[in-house]
């Protein structure tokens, strides 16, 4: 190892255990030490530790030297004693050399600036430039003259300039002037035309250096970054554009007035998750039926783009046409499921709650089929807010023809509140704790003891549940929620 330093060109120094290694430390501090670890009396760890101790050598760079620890076992040790490298006997020569060359000079690398510069500037489609203002010649580096299909490194100050976008020479002419009479660098965006006609966009800098007569700087083509941008804009603008038309289009199914009903406040609240075409359509809907009853229906349907929008159309004209017919929760769903696995042409499939209310009984039948398990909430006999979930739910609609519904069948009382909603209201990626419902109910009580027996509260208590559930944040999935409260 000596014969190798020294070859290099560096100076050794051979002591043949630790405490020797400590007296030749003291007489001629080394700018590095090369330690076996085991070693008679005085081993290596031993002396990174005491040279780690001492202030006129704590900053010496060490590195272990071993043939009989292996990498897991000689890295903690070299780590506890602050030890920077470790070489592994028989080590390549070139391995000794790059260890020796990285304690001496920390981050140093073997590549030649040169090369270094090169290569960025070929990776960066970027290259520098020089203006003589006695010649008006631009001198140009090999990158920039193969970018712009220049004939030569050097060009005539007006040929350049033809070739800058007549909107943009305006601004480079006053940056290079500013910069010339203040010193004060400066930047700019030009468009120009190459010689094989591609107009590239150029970001330019131009300063000036003290003592010198001569401006220079860097150019960097961001022609393709710029492209991309463009390209993204657009993107996202179509996006938009199809978001806006789908919500529109969805918004329009949605009841715009829901029916006043004696005995019964309604309210509901939609809110479009904002980023999102995959999140199916969920709606709400309320109808007046025979019997002055009313008739309420939450649900989703699966699937992408503007397919679910679409069918939801048809989901609500079903619906409403059967509870016309015969509005028996149960019964309706059932009906509807073979509607929909008869005529089904995709994988789509819907989910759905169906709530009967009668006013002057007080009784609530409710049959799910495959969706989020609704809330009834009203006060306990200490008057404190209480939740109940109905669950469980049927199978999902258009999935299994012949599939049974099961049916709900309670009272709900005068100023109670009955609320369906859609999975956006629970599933929220921020939000682990919220997911399947587990937070909402505590939610939802919290609103209700807030604002029961002020009238009319099934508008306050529905945005007050989903405002609370949200907690400022947008909506992952599109959010359908319907309050019905009792008595109003």
């Amino acid at each position: 190892m000596c014969t190798l330093l020294n070859h290099r060109g560096h100076e050794s120094r051979e002591a043949s255990d630790g405490d020797s290694a400590l007296e030749l430390v003291a007489r001629q501090p080394p700018d590095a030490v090369i330690t076996d670890v085991l070693m008679p009396g005085l081993d290596g760890y031993q002396l990174a530790r005491a040279l780690r101790s001492r202030p006129a050598t704590r900053h010496i760079p060490i590195a272990f030297s071993t043939a009989h620890y292996g990498p897991l076992e000689i890295r903690p040790l070299a780590d506890a004693c602050d030890v920077q490298d470790v070489i592994f006997k028989p080590a390549h020569p070139t391995t000794v050399l790059a260890t020796i060359d990285a304690l001496l000079v920390p981050g140093q690398v073997s590549v030649p600036p040169a090369d270094q510069l090169a290569e960025t500037q070929r990776l960066t489609r970027s290259g520098s430039w020089e203006l003589d203002p006695e010649t008006l010649m631009i001198v140009v580096s090999p990158e920039v003259r193969d970018l712009l299909a220049l004939p030569s490194t050097k060009v005539r100050l007006a040929e350049m300039a033809r070739r800058v976008h007549p909107e943009d020479l305006p601004g480079v002419t006053a940056t290079a002037e500013s910069t010339w009479f203040t010193g004060t660098p400066g930047i700019a965006e030009v468009r120009v035309v190459a010689v094989d006609g591609i107009v590239h966009e150029l970001i330019v800098s131009c300063r000036t250096t003290p003592g010198s007569r001569v401006l220079w700087g860097v150019v960097h083509d961001v022609t393709r970054i710029r492209e991309n941008l463009r390209a993204d804009l657009r993107v996202q603008a179509d996006w938009h554009a199809e978001r806006r038309t789908v919500d529109s289009f969805h918004r329009a199914m949605l009841p715009r007035v829901l029916p006043a009903v004696t005995g019964v406040g309604l309210a509901a609240v939609y809110l479009p998750a904002p980023e999102r075409l995959d999140v199916g359509a969920a709606w709400y809907d309320a109808l007046p039926v025979p019997g002055g009853r009313i008739l309420l229906s939450v649900g989703k349907v699966a699937g992408h783009d503007r397919r679910p929008a679409a069918v939801m159309g048809h989901v609500l004209a079903v619906l409403r046409a059967y509870a016309l017919d015969d509005p028996d929760p149960a019964g309706l769903l059932a009906r509807f499921n073979r509607f929909l696995t008869d005529t089904r042409e995709d994988d789509a499939f819907v989910t759905a709650v169906v709530a009967l209310y009668d006013p002057d009984s007080g009784r609530l039948r409710v049959a799910n089929g495959g969706h989020p398990a609704p809330l009834v909430i009203s006060l306990d006999r200490d008057g404190d807010p209480t939740v109940t979930l109905l669950a469980p739910a049927g199978p999902a609609l258009g999935i299994l023809p012949e599939a049974g519904f099961g049916e709900h069948d309670l009272c709900l009382p005068p100023g109670a509140a009955f609320c369906a909603y859609t999975d956006g209201l629970t599933d929220r990626h921020n939000d682990p704790a919220a997911s399947g419902g587990r937070r909402l109910p505590h939610v939802a009580a919290q609103a209700f003891g807030r604002l029961a027996g002020e009238p009319p509260v099934a508008a306050a208590l529905a945005e007050r549940i989903v405002c609370d559930m949200l907690g400022g944040a947008a909506p992952d999935d599109d959010i359908c929620l319907a309050v019905m409260w009792a008595g109003a």
